[in-house]
């Protein structure tokens, strides 16, 4: 998914759980449902839609052509528009949605069956490419990328799974999309403390992880270690890493990020459930704000659950409470901690079984010593953004989502003070 890539807080956060919905609307036509084994296995922190509940399954007959080759194929296409409704239009625009901001992007998907030329077990190659565009690129920066260049490969009865290429590490940890998104405070990926520690985002990075899981496979470990984005944030990672298949950024070292968690899948006696704890070390060199001298790390640490607390119908529909706890030291990151507390019920009515209403909260807090170095220049500065969520997620059409919402923000700049703003959503997607 990640679509373009961090579009819009509502987007994300209602998109990535209606998913979870579309298998409870879609009949398992045997003619599509036979595609999923070629569905990407490299984004291991978010749910596929499944090929029977995307546009035109079949793909006018492709679909089967390249399946009969190994091959898979999907595309998405996410388009937003954001505007804060309360009118605080300016020339200089500093935060998105402040004038009608506009996103779009375009995802390709190729996966492989690596058995077909030897390799070991379910061995899967993706290839995948991303493009996107927007008005307002400090949220949205544009690129033409290679997203993912990743080979998938498990053994032990998936017990053991390896990830090794090229790949963004917001796709193998965190669960962003789940309840929560970057931009929930009109910030951008930025305001994610993750991001700000260094875990890639909008370019993939070199990366090797290692998932351990005990016999029941609800337990895990997974390990990584891949390379930071620039320490000078991620638009500067973009104009460095174009094309996102550089080996060596400037001053982008290596990274270690280690998650352990508990998932488990809804069935008729159990429901959905995904707790886990984090941390990440990051070598790379970061600029002090108060004394301007190299640090000589970065590193942070995050809660997050996500949890099924009704079962109207017996399976994934029902009422989830999501929420993280993230923190990092404030000598060396702009926001350095932050929580985010949502509640969101997939398939809110019987007729709409893969609809999603939902609510959040994020507050996000600016770094001490980012507000005294600012001081110091006799600029006052916010000290926290806060945000508030509600959106619904409403399947058109298989395959094509509207998604709209209302996002209140309180300090949508970090400085100077900015008055609040109530941004208003709307997003149109998608999937082939």
């Amino acid at each position: 998914m990640f679509y373009a890539k961090y579009p819009l807080a509502v987007s994300l956060a209602a998109f990535a759980f209606t998913q979870h919905a579309l298998a409870a609307d879609t009949p398992a036509a045997p003619e599509c449902a036979q595609y999923e084994k070629l569905l990407t296995r490299a984004e291991l922190a978010f749910k596929n839609v499944p090929i029977c509940a995307r546009i035109k399954p079949d793909l006018w007959g492709l679909r089967k052509e390249l399946a009969e080759h190994g091959i898979g194929f999907t595309a998405t296409s996410y388009n937003g528009y954001t505007y804060d409704v309360l009118g605080n239009n300016a020339r200089k625009q500093v935060y998105n949605g402040q004038n009608p901001s506009y996103n779009t992007s375009l995802n390709l998907y190729l996966t492989y069956d690596l058995t077909r030329i030897g390799f070991a077990n379910d061995a899967q190659l993706t290839l995948a490419g991303n493009w996107v565009d927007s008005t307002y690129t400090p949220a949205n920066p544009r690129v033409k990328t290679v997203s993912v260049f990743a080979i998938n490969q498990s053994f032990f009865n998936h017990q053991l799974e390896l990830e090794y290429g090229f790949i963004p590490g917001v796709r193998l940890f965190y669960g962003m999309a789940l309840g929560g998104s970057a931009s929930t405070a009109a910030l951008g990926p930025s305001s994610v403390v993750p991001f700000q520690v260094g875990m890639s985002a909008t370019e993939p990075t070199p990366t090797v992880n290692v998932i351990v899981r005990d016999p029941s496979l609800r337990f895990y470990n997974s390990t990584a270690l891949t390379r930071s984005v620039s320490p000078e944030g991620i638009q500067k990672d973009v104009d460095l890493n174009p094309s996102g298949l550089r080996l060596k950024v400037p001053d982008a070292r290596a990274m270690l990020i280690n998650e352990f968690g508990y998932k488990q899948a809804p069935s008729a006696n159990s429901n959905a459930m995904w707790l886990r704890a984090g941390a990440m070390y990051n070598t790379s060199h970061y600029t002090e704000f108060t004394t301007g001298e190299k640090s000589d790390n970065n590193y942070g640490v995050y809660l997050a659950e996500t949890v099924q607390v009704t079962k109207p119908y017996g399976d994934a529909r029902g009422w989830y409470l999501d929420s993280k706890l993230d923190y990092s030291p404030d000598s060396v990151n702009a926001i350095n901690k932050a929580f985010q507390v949502s509640a969101f019920n997939v398939g809110p009515f019987a007729s709409r079984p893969a609809d999603m209403a939902a609510v959040g909260l994020t507050k996000s807090y600016y770094s001490d010593d980012l507000r005294k170095a600012t001081r110091a220049y006799g600029q006052e500065s916010a000290p926290y953004t806060l945000a508030v969520t509600a959106s619904y997620a409403a399947r058109l059409i298989p395959g094509v989502y509207l998604i709209s919402g209302l996002t209140y923000t309180k300090n949508p700049v970090f400085t100077p003070i900015h008055s609040d703003a109530l941004l208003w959503q709307e997003s149109l997607n998608f999937l082939f």
